[in-house]
């Protein structure tokens, strides 16, 4: 078995490269340069999936993992050939779900298997529970517990129309749910109604889970320190992820900075 990383944008493909340095790494030209990694890497274009295929054909790959955000791309070059028209053009109508198994179809057509983030990923989940308990009040506890309990059954009622991972709550008001945008966006979205329109001394919280029957081995939902730097930036009092499918990226920097602010927890479902 011979592993890529197919690499979009943001911090997660680096964070992986480093972590598996024999791993070759695909990069997506529109979205990240093969100069960021040390790892033997290549550049296609988002426009020419046939080309994917003969990069990993020609550097033997057997399983993909599939990492970073990749935008839909718009179909406006005439030099493509006909199949990848025919294929793009059918992705930018699609849901999230339906596009994933469309992409896990394309890739199985050429016997190249979709790996989850977590086979080359250790430690990236949070166990059940808060993660700095002893310093928060009942008050706060049961806020964020209220608050979860709401926001996941919201989350579970939109999972059938294939909407966002994540939204952004208060007990039971919703200022925000992710749209294309992604979940920073979101986030900034909702932080700057929330101080704008709030009153309440304690803090929204993000949810950030799997759709029910998502498949997470795809595309699960992913927590790293960035995200958490910008919910404590807009004043959140939480994040609420799942044990068992929230990708938690440098858990060790994660724990470190929780313990060190003592102003943000997680708390895992």
């Amino acid at each position: 078995m011979r592993i890529a990383i197919i690499a979009g944008g943001g911090d997660l493909p680096l964070y992986l490269a480093k972590k598996n340095k024999d791993t070759f790494i695909l990069c997506i030209r529109e979205h990240v340069s093969s100069d960021f990694f040390h790892n033997k890497s290549s550049e296609v274009s988002i426009l020419e999936p046939e080309k994917w295929i003969n990069e990993l054909n020609n550097n033997n790959i057997t399983h993909v993992v599939m990492v970073g955000k990749i935008d839909r791309p718009k179909v406006e070059n005439k030099l493509i050939d006909k199949n990848s028209i025919s294929l793009l053009s059918k992705i930018t109508d699609l849901g999230d779900n339906s596009l994933l198994l469309m992409i896990e179809n394309f890739f199985e057509k050429y016997n190249i298997k979709i790996l989850p983030i977590s086979s080359i990923l250790k430690d990236c989940f949070f166990d059940k529970g808060f993660s700095n308990n002893s310093i928060l009040s009942k008050e706060n506890r049961d806020f964020i517990i209220e608050s979860s309990d709401f926001g996941i059954k919201l989350l579970n009622s939109l999972s059938p129309f294939d909407v966002g991972q994540s939204l952004v709550v208060s007990k039971n008001f919703v200022y925000a749910i992710e749209g294309p945008e992604g979940t920073n966006e979101m986030i900034k979205r909702a932080g700057h109604l929330y101080t704008k329109i709030s009153n309440n001394k304690i803090g929204p919280v993000l949810i950030k889970i799997p759709k029910l029957s998502q498949k997470t081995y795809l595309d699960p939902p992913v927590l790293g320190l960035e995200t958490l730097k910008l919910c404590l930036n807009f004043g959140f009092s939480s994040l609420v992820i799942s044990s068992k499918g929230t990708i938690i990226v440098d858990r060790e920097s994660v724990e470190n900075f929780l313990l060190e602010t003592q102003n943000i927890s997680i708390y895992s479902v």
